[in-house]
């Protein structure tokens, strides 16, 4: 049997990690009955979803998805109380919604997760900042503190980045997020995400090419300083022993792409075949 191309193969790859019609069905109808649920027993201003499934750069199989909460403020229950005291009242609640599950505290947020579908939430609890309607406050159970974030802003970013890359970017972003995933998340995603912005900033040509700048960009900047996009949370970059653990994974992930690239380039399809299964996994 004949090989296929290096970019029929990534075409082929990219629709494996792709979730599923039918996982899309099912995660927006649960979150739909969760956003609702949620609706009934607690003041709720809005509800919207963010992270990784509302940019649109969520691969399979699908695991934690974002709903952020916005609550309206009232006395004794708005961003002047411990961080603690909402997540707690949030899970309360998600405890009395579901009694046949656990759920779970978490940094910045309340997890409930679902066996059928395999797919938990992240419940955020926000309120909206004074004076602007696209900020919020958000709380952070380690520090007890509450830190403003623009999860609105940062899905429009995400969408403009992928614009002037010609639509390759959040492909590419789901490629390296599958390797992470294979290679048991040395790296953390949204800070991939935010690096990749920077990195790949007009179309890259064939996605092999893309890859391979895309990876050696991310093992360079992984290691210096990154702020929040919208400039209201604390640096995003990692802990130092985390960083290291991630530039080298970066960096040999780099490697496997650029000889990929030069088995491709020297008509060795088979070999670049290979180097990218070891990148990828079983899924390429």
């Amino acid at each position: 049997m004949k090989t296929i191309s290096i970019p029929h193969g990534f075409q082929t790859f990219l629709s494996a990690i792709e979730p599923t019609a039918k996982q899309r069905k099912d995660a927006n109808e649960q979150h739909i009955r969760l956003r609702e649920q949620l609706q009934k027993r607690m003041r709720v201003r809005e509800n919207f979803l963010s992270g990784s499934y509302k940019r649109k750069t969520a691969v399979r199989p699908l695991g934690d998805i974002d709903v952020f909460l916005v609550l309206e403020a009232e006395r004794g229950f708005d961003p002047t109380v411990p961080a603690t005291k909402v997540l707690g009242e949030l899970k309360r609640v998600l405890d009395e919604i579901y009694p046949n599950k656990a759920a779970r505290l978490q940094n910045r947020s309340v997890n409930i997760a679902f066996s059928k579908t395999g797919v938990s939430y992240d419940v955020v609890p926000a309120f909206v900042m004074q004076g602007r309607e696209d900020v919020y406050s958000t709380p952070d159970r380690q520090t007890g503190r509450w830190v403003r974030t623009n999860p609105k802003l940062h899905a429009k970013l995400a969408t403009e980045a992928n614009d002037r890359a010609g639509k390759k970017l959040k492909p590419l972003i789901k490629a390296v997020k599958a390797a992470n995933l294979h290679h048991r998340k040395p790296a953390r995603s949204f800070h991939l995400e935010v690096l990749s912005w920077r990195i790949i900033t007009s179309d890259p040509g064939p996605y092999l090419v893309g890859l391979v700048r895309l990876l050696e960009g991310l093992a360079k900047r992984i290691i210096a300083p990154c702020a929040d996009p919208a400039g209201l949370s604390p640096d995003i970059h990692p802990q130092p022993i985390e960083v290291d653990t991630a530039q080298m994974w970066l960096t040999h992930m780099a490697e496997l792409a650029a000889q990929a690239k030069e088995l491709d380039d020297a008509k060795q399809t088979s070999a670049a075949h290979a180097k990218l299964r070891e990148l990828f996994g079983p899924q390429w």
